[in-house]
């Protein structure tokens, strides 16, 4: 028995290691039909309803920069699912978390600690990072 827990252990820590799967949904994609009206073709927060708004939407190319020079992914994919919002928010922005939802991919969040994140909002988060300044 005891064996059986430590292989488990070990299965554990080798999938920890091995964790962060690469998804086949396009993240542009999913970023063309969740986020352009509000953030703009170029993720610059000057889409077709970002005037209408009560708060202007944020420029997501500055996320990193804001963020000391690193892409914020945990903060992201958690702002954008509607686990964590700060005070920031105005409420114009949806909770996409069950628009998002769909087959999970394993993520590594930190610490070891795999998380399985809907594959759309992985994408998501992938594309963000690569449209930064």
């Amino acid at each position: 028995m005891r064996y059986l827990a430590m292989a488990a252990g070990l299965g554990l820590a080798a999938l920890a290691g091995a964790c962060v799967q690469t998804p086949v949904i396009s993240g542009k994609a999913v970023y063309e039909e969740n986020c352009v009206m509000c953030h703009g073709p170029g993720g610059q927060g000057d889409g077709q309803l970002s005037d209408s708004l009560f708060k202007m939407p944020p420029d997501l190319t500055e996320l990193s920069q804001r963020n000391g020079g690193v892409f914020p992914r945990n903060a992201v994919i958690s702002t954008i699912d509607g686990y964590a919002r700060g005070e920031h928010f105005s409420g114009a922005m949806p909770e996409f978390g069950v628009k998002l939802a769909g087959e999970s991919v394993l993520l590594e969040t930190g610490e070891g600690v795999v998380t399985p994140t809907p594959e759309p909002l992985v994408a998501l988060a992938e594309y963000l990072e690569a449209i930064q300044k």
